[in-house]
């Protein structure tokens, strides 16, 4: 059937289609009433030249009943696949929310907000690379926020559908559109401006690829602006290929450099150097969660706050033949008059400053004669 829009109101076996909720590439997506369970679900009904072509349908049975194995709080879950007066479509659960696509540029994303959704996206694919499923096309439209904040990653099970596949009557542009970057048919798999360096060399790819456009996504979240930029698919994949991104700290300095180093490690164009795995994702973003937390808790401390006679300062640095950084802290004076001298460190103050610099020593008190 060539018009979509006609599915409205119509009925699939025990499915009844209500509404029109998205279409791309990929499909079509509407909102229909299960009257077998009484609950409201998602059916994605194919492209059409994958319905016309049977390998091809074949093929996607396969690939979509292996992710619909996935059972993780952060994937969005399929309930079935099925194959109705001609049509294929997937049945899965309705959310309600957003893309991380339609938040863009309208939300801040401070660490706050930023970690719990990176850590969420980390725990999803390490529970699908765990099973030999590689996304191939992780971008903002494919990650979708629940009202309640919950990450859901969409489209596994369509993923390993190469566009190619669906023949395409004529070539598409390699103009990318600025603002929704679909997928384009005739090309490498995966969205241009978000693929990894294997993807745009047309190479093998594997679990690693995903976490290059996962460190693409984050870097489009922290700094606000996209690491690989260009208006046609030749410019962006010479970026990704040849020019390293400005690191996100410098781009928006309010972010711990921590993230930076985070980042870089995940854009790393050498798949060797690469953050390996999304268990090491996931344990880098939880030391971040946990430094951050611990700064928090100890500015909190009344007992870390400087009160009363402040004392003279101390150095903190790396030995003196290698020193980059010099860092001068007031330490407060605990000591009353006639006693020994004790200096502490108002740790809360100085922490993200110190944290940042690799290979800082703090030298203990005992270490420091007050000037």
């Amino acid at each position: 059937m060539s018009d979509r829009e006609s599915l409205v109101g119509q009925s699939f076996s025990h499915y009844k289609i209500t509404r029109k909720i998205a279409s791309g590439g990929m499909g079509v997506v509407y909102e229909a009433e299960d009257s077998r369970l009484g609950r409201r679900v998602a059916l994605k009904f194919l492209p059409e030249q994958m319905a016309q072509n049977t390998q091809l349908a074949e093929r996607f049975q396969r690939e979509a009943r292996a992710a619909s194995a996935l059972n993780h709080p952060n994937i969005c879950t399929i309930h079935a696949i099925e194959h109705l007066d001609g049509q294929n479509f997937l049945v899965m659960e309705l959310l309600e929310g957003q893309t991380l696509a339609q938040m863009l540029g309208r939300v801040t994303f401070t660490m706050d907000k930023l970690l719990p959704i990176s850590t969420q996206l980390a725990d999803a694919l390490e529970s699908a690379h765990a099973k030999g499923i590689v996304h191939r096309d992780i971008k903002p439209a494919n990650i979708f926020i629940t009202d309640r904040g919950q990450v859901k990653i969409l489209d596994f099970g369509l993923v390993k559908i190469e566009p190619e596949d669906l023949q395409p009557t004529e070539q598409h542009s390699t103009k990318i559109e600025p603002q929704h970057q679909l997928t384009s048919p005739g090309v490498a798999m995966g969205t241009a401006s978000y693929m990894s360096p294997e993807q745009a060399r047309g190479q093998l790819v594997d679990a690693r690829t995903d976490l290059f456009s996962l460190g693409t996504v984050l870097y489009q979240m922290a700094g606000g602006v996209m690491p690989f930029a260009g208006d046609t698919a030749a410019v962006i994949f010479d970026a990704i290929l040849n020019r390293d991104p400005e690191p996100v700290d410098k781009i928006n300095p309010a972010l711990p450099a921590e993230l930076g180093r985070i980042l870089s490690k995940l854009l790393e164009k050498d798949r060797t150097l690469r953050c390996q795995s999304a268990t090491e994702l996931k344990t880098d973003l939880n030391r971040l969660k946990r430094n951050l937390d611990s700064g928090v808790r100890r500015a909190a401390d009344p007992h870390l706050v400087p009160r009363g006679v402040i004392g003279p300062s101390i150095v903190v640095g790396r030995p003196a033949e290698s020193v980059r950084h010099t860092v001068h802290i007031n330490l407060l004076h605990i000591a009353g008059r006639g006693r020994r001298h004790g200096y502490k460190v108002p740790v809360a103050i100085v922490y993200w400053n110190l944290s940042d610099l690799p290979g800082l020593r703090i030298s203990h008190p005992a270490e420091v004669r007050p000037a």
